[in-house]
């Protein structure tokens, strides 16, 4: 009986996180948008408890403003390539004064599929190495929608990477 029960409940477990996994939105593209003044479609479409699996490149235009472990704020002029560490939290210039949007990455051994990158990005130009540079922010989040006066806010909460379907 202990055993079927178990059973059970494992099956149950299994067929309740394929039913999760597949309601992941995803979304990817570039920022600033094509739009001026407009967020990009897939953020617009995000709504409160949606399960967000995010990919998003923004140009030295759209870098976002930086909450460091420490609680500082900063908004990079340049940045080292490879993985931001020490990044509590950003906020995400979505293109729209209409749509706001801030995330918490989460802890690196609790959430290794969230970060905040800066990668090398040709498009861009510049004189120096660092002009040639885009951040990347990634990861598996749950959204908040949260209504303000004029606007929304999309507060972003880290979720494992599984929750996404990344990895069992």
């Amino acid at each position: 009986m202990v055993k079927r029960l178990v059973m059970a409940a494992l099956g149950l477990g299994v067929l309740a996180s394929d039913a999760f996994a597949q309601d992941v939105k995803t979304v990817a593209g570039d920022l600033p948008g094509e739009a001026e003044f407009e967020a990009l479609a897939g953020l617009e479409g995000l709504a409160d408890r949606d399960v967000v699996l995010l990919d998003l490149n923004m140009l030295p235009l759209a870098w976002p403003s930086v909450e460091q472990a420490d609680g500082t704020y900063t908004t990079p002029q340049t940045c080292e390539f490879g993985m931001l560490d020490d990044v509590k939290s950003i906020s995400v210039p979505t293109g729209s004064n209409h749509l706001l949007m801030d995330v918490t990455i989460g802890d690196a051994v609790h959430h290794p599929a969230n970060g905040l990158s800066c990668e090398y990005s040709p498009i861009n130009g510049g004189e120096a190495p660092q002009d040639w540079a885009r951040m990347r922010l990634s990861g598996c989040y749950i959204v908040r929608d949260v209504s303000i006066p004029t606007a929304r806010q999309l507060v972003l909460n880290p979720l494992p990477g599984s929750a996404c379907g990344l990895y069992e």
